[in-house]
């Protein structure tokens, strides 16, 4: 039975939700204006709850203003999770608390098929009529889920219940809304990479910016960026909270795949400029919403088929998916690490191994081995990250006592140029940074006897070097002391013979023993100096008449006697000793000096008896 009729229909002018700003209480006028809106809005709303059923499906249906407050107000509220982007004014927070009930009212009447007996319609009939007009799209009720997903979710569940239920074009609709959702995290997952990597697609010079102007501009950035994860992570893990049965759509349409592509690599990104901006607190509660939101999707997506493989002991297919689906997301072990430690995949994969007993043992072993990899390397990651926070905050803390020093020495060398850093520096930590304090102990010359010890031209690394010998001296140590320690030590090194015990057994082997001071002067008795016997003395040839100088005759070979020298054996040769098992250090000079003598006596012996074979023609 048809209810709507267009001469039913109201003609009125709706009003439309305007979000304000965080500035509007700056101005009175301007908030002033923006609560007068609100009235008018929550009066609309007011007259929709009041008008009869036929009339108010009739201007529903006929007046395209009629649902514009409420979709204005759905797609610009701020969600439970996003109340800090109000101002925080009590009149604003007011009226706003006031919009959202009338609005959440206005769409629980647009789901009602019936009211009473005279008042009703097939709930066939009313979900094709909101379907077909598009009153109520897919858009619309992930934004109810996000404003109102906790607060109302017993009666959102009946509503999308009988909604998908009821008309399956809605399902239709939600398969398309799950592909466009992927191409904008798609989409945005670049936008990110870009924004936040700072790279340029053409190689056109740009302007030279500061630090600080980087931090402005990039700040509203990276704040945006965490809002609209937040929002979209609380959007759909709502939806399938409120409607369980859509896990099955978002799993097929592979939304998991993406929102964990997108986890692994814009999380990090996000980290790391956060860190270099040290605005990691300010944004740190609403990353940590957003990061486990992300998460709980992708385990409401694996729900329906994580329970099949729990509970059909013989169903081959749901674990061999189940076991594939995981080794994909392996791929993206930022993700895999935090879900591990979230959702204890882990305990989850010895429960299908304890089940499936048929699948091959060795798929568990990679997933289990993997895994834990990842969170190893996860945890030692988050400890040298925790290392380098602290070491950095240390940094911090220092640069900035030193920063407030040196302002200090500066304000005080403004009106006392003639005073060193040092002494400056000296008097401030006398006077625990209080520079007017220095300034009337200098001017009034009341110096403490503390600071009596200081030039007033000490400079800052003359201060430091006096620093530094103080600190060696209040250790203990002397610098004159320095040089006798090291001879005192080379000494008791020198003096340590407990060696020759360990290399003895290594010299015996080769008859290589220690001898005492009896036994070598028993074997080497010897007073006469050698040290120049193997030096040959050179005479000056005795000059020649010129006679001389003439070449002289020369004998043929042939007819020179050919002579034998024999070399003459010493009769008072010494007898041979006794064998002592014991090699010297050095022969004996003794018998070098003889076996040179001998070689010196040979030699001149043939000098001699060359020359005496040239005969002189007569």
């Amino acid at each position: 039975m048809a209810v709507e009729d267009q001469n039913f229909a109201i003609q009125r002018e709706f009003a439309s939700y305007i979000h304000p700003l965080k500035s509007i209480t700056d101005d009175a006028e301007e908030k002033a204006c923006w609560i007068d809106q609100m009235k008018y809005l929550v009066k609309d709303f007011k007259v929709l709850l009041k008008l009869p059923f036929k009339k108010f499906w009739s201007t529903i249906v006929f007046n395209k203003e009629a649902t514009m407050g409420l979709n204005s107000f759905l797609q610009e509220a701020a969600p439970p999770h996003l109340m800090d982007q109000l101002p925080q004014d009590d009149d604003i927070l007011e009226i706003y608390s006031t919009v959202d009930y009338y609005a959440f009212l206005v769409f629980k009447r647009l789901t009602k098929h019936a009211e009473n007996l005279n008042n009703q319609m097939s709930s066939y009939y009313m979900w094709n009529l909101v379907c077909d007009k598009n009153i109520i799209d897919i858009s619309m009720l992930f934004d109810i889920c996000s404003i109102y997903g906790q607060t109302k979710k017993k009666e959102l569940e009946k509503i999308f219940l009988e909604l998908f239920s009821s008309h399956p074009l809605y399902t239709e609709h939600l398969k398309t809304s799950i592909q466009i959702t992927i191409n904008c995290l798609c989409q945005f997952q670049e936008k990110v990479q870009h924004d936040l990597g700072f790279k340029h697609e053409d190689d056109t010079p740009r302007k030279i910016v500061t630090s600080a102007e980087i931090n402005k501009d990039i700040l509203p950035v990276i704040e945006d960026i965490i809002l609209f994860l937040l929002d979209t992570a609380c959007s759909i893990s709502n939806f399938l909270e409120i409607y369980p049965k859509a896990a099955i759509i978002f799993y097929q349409e592979q939304l998991h795949m993406q929102i964990a592509a997108f986890y692994h690599n814009i999380n990090p990104l996000i980290y790391e400029k956060l860190n270099g901006l040290n605005k990691v607190d300010q944004f740190q509660e609403k990353l940590q919403a957003s990061r486990i939101l992300l998460m709980k999707i992708v385990q409401q997506c694996l729900s329906y088929l994580n329970n099949d493989v729990m509970t059909k002991k013989k169903a081959v297919n749901p674990i061999e998916e189940y076991l594939g689906v995981l080794t994909e997301l392996l791929n993206f072990s930022e993700f895999i690490a935090d879900y591990n430690v979230l959702h204890n995949l882990t305990k989850d994969i010895k429960r299908c191994q304890k089940i499936h007993k048929q699948v091959d043992s060795a798929r568990y072993d990679y997933l289990l081995k993997s895994i834990e990899l990842m969170s190893i390397a996860n945890r030692e990651f988050e400890q040298v990250e925790l290392e380098s926070e602290q070491l950095e905050l240390q940094t911090s803390s220092k640069n900035l006592e030193n920063a407030t020093l040196q302002s200090r020495i500066t304000e005080i060398k403004e009106l006392l140029p003639q005073l060193g850093d040092g002494f400056i520096q000296k008097c401030l930590e006398y006077y625990n940074m209080d520079s007017e304090k220095v300034i009337n102990m200098i001017l009034e010359k009341s110096f403490p006897p503390e600071l009596t010890q200081y030039d007033f031209d000490l400079s800052s690394q003359s201060l430091h070097n006096v620093n530094v010998c103080y600190e060696e001296n209040a250790s203990g140590y002397d610098p004159s002391y320095k040089g006798s320690k090291k001879l005192k030590k080379l000494k008791a090194v020198l003096d340590d013979k407990s060696f020759r015990n360990e290399m003895r057994s290594f010299y015996e082997k080769y008859n290589y023993t220690e001898v005492s001071c009896v036994e070598l002067e028993t074997y080497y008795e010897d007073e006469y100096d050698d040290t120049y016997d193997n030096v040959i003395e050179y005479k000056l040839p005795e000059q020649l008449d010129e006679n001389q100088k003439r070449r002289p005759d020369v004998v043929p070979r042939v007819l020179m006697e050919k002579k034998t020298v024999e070399e003459e054996v010493s009769d008072d040769e010494p007898q041979s000793q006794p064998v002592i098992n014991f090699t010297p250090f050095c022969e004996n000079p003794e018998v070098i000096r003889e076996r040179q003598a001998r070689k010196y006596a040979a030699k001149q012996f043939n000098r001699g008896n060359r020359n005496s074979k040239y005969i002189h023609s007569n």
